[in-house]
């Protein structure tokens, strides 16, 4: 069993390192640790033999500078989760839209930030895939790399690759942020939810296998400060969203008063950044061994969202909770959009599962459905009318003309990391509404 984590450095990998180390299917995989960056390639290779002398795993660990390098070794499942000077280009996502007045919350995944973000992960990922696609086209492809569903999207649609999925831990998420409020442990809160990544739709929510959303009600009735949209959205559907109030508010034109300012913007991308630094801060205190196997194993609450579905795969069936595949009727949303639902996974494959819900529920996802594909494509093909067809598409843009040059001057921002676009593309885009 051969898994490959791309983009090792990122804080994803130490998780599904520990998740392999303590899985009975999975303690004797072959590990490889692709990360360009030297001083971080060290770092997470020494972290894995450390993780695996302290829980007596049997893996082999091979870290390598280049996705290339995997050509002499093969790869069975490979995880991708890459990106380029993460902050730094967040930051300009947001400050250059916000500067037309336009109110993204956090111009990560929605908004013109998530769709200059789109532009240029998306060739970075593809690059990877192409390296994957020739090794081994029917390897098992994880993405975490943002977007991640039209991330997703592109590499499903441009490669060869069949067995590609996008992860995100945003569903324990919702269980952490629901468990104080139900007064229950996380582990004991299980869901059944559907939509796309990032606005999902809780259909089921239970205790320990019982109902628990008349539990969530009265506990709601005493909190009218937690999260006002997500509450706002329940009284109008009937259903909680998922994972919190910031991130469906990227996908919704009236979120931005809605949301606290500590959960936007920049302070929540500051926020973002320490909470890294801080897990790194504990990582290093652990290979040092200043923090001893009981800590760590209570830092960790849930398994690898990657390496669990691996675990299915090779022999421990189970449920995942979340999972984005390609729409094939698992949700009322266009064919092919990718779509994230629960799946059953065993080593027959992973069999996501219909996810019923209210019409006006799907509303305001099929507009995001387009914007996935368009942004993907325009991405893929460096098409300036799929562009210009996302942002004037998207709830967030208030005026077409701010729209059209915030996004302009985002693109010159980033050009360095648009290979497909031109600055003959950007000026295009910055005249269109003039023609």
């Amino acid at each position: 069993m051969r898994v490959a984590f791309i983009g090792a450095g990122s804080i994803f990998t130490p998780l599904g390192l520990y998740t392999i180390a303590t899985s009975e299917v999975l303690r004797n995989a072959e590990v490889y640790l692709v990360e360009i960056e030297g001083e971080r390639r060290k770092f997470i290779t020494a972290l894995a033999e450390k993780i695996k002398r302290t829980f007596k795993a049997g893996f082999r660990v091979t870290p390598l500078r280049d996705v290339s390098e995997l050509e002499n070794y093969g790869v069975d499942y490979a995880v991708i989760s890459v990106e380029k000077e993460r902050y730094e280009r967040w930051r300009l996502d947001f400050e250059i839209p916000h500067r037309y007045g336009i109110r993204q919350v956090l111009g990560e995944n929605g908004g013109l930030g998530g769709l200059s973000h789109t532009l240029r992960v998306v060739p970075l990922v593809l690059s990877i895939a192409g390296v994957i696609e020739d090794i081994n086209r029917d390897a098992h492809t994880f993405i975490y790399s943002n977007p991640e569903p039209r991330v997703t999207y592109a590499v499903l649609n441009y490669t060869s690759l069949k067995n590609v999925y996008g992860l995100c831990t945003g569903y324990l998420e919702r269980k952490e942020m629901l468990a104080p409020l139900l007064k229950a442990d996380e582990r004991e809160i299980s869901l059944i939810a559907g939509g796309l990544n990032h606005f999902t739709w809780i259909r089921e929510l239970r205790i320990n296998g019982e109902d628990a959303y008349p539990q969530l009600d009265e506990a709601l009735k005493k909190r009218p400060d937690f999260e006002p949209l997500s509450q706002l959205l329940y009284r109008t559907y009937g259903l909680f969203p998922s994972p919190d109030d910031n991130h469906i508010g990227e996908y919704l034109s009236f979120a931005w008063p809605l949301i606290p300012e500590e959960k936007k913007g920049l302070k929540w991308i500051e926020r973002t950044r320490k909470e890294g630094d801080e897990v790194r801060r504990l990582l290093r205190l652990f290979l040092r061994g200043l923090v001893p196997k009981f800590a760590f194993n209570r830092f960790v609450k849930f398994p690898d969202v990657a390496m669990n579905v691996v675990e299915g795969l090779e022999g421990r069936e189970k449920l995942q909770e979340a999972i984005n595949v390609p729409n094939r009727d698992y949700i009322d949303l266009p064919g092919g959009t990718i779509v994230e639902v629960p799946a059953e996974v065993s080593p027959k494959g992973v069999k996501p599962l219909r996810v019923e819900l209210p019409r006006e529920a799907l509303a305001p996802l099929r507009v995001q459905a387009e914007i996935q594909r368009l942004s993907a494509e325009a991405a893929v093909e460096g098409n300036v009318e799929k562009v210009i067809k996302a942002v004037l598409l998207d709830p967030v843009v208030h005026n077409a003309k701010a729209g059209l040059r915030a996004m302009a001057e985002l693109m010159r921002a980033h050009l360095d990391m648009m290979p497909q676009f031109t600055e003959g593309d950007v000026e295009e885009i910055k005249g269109f509404i003039h023609r």
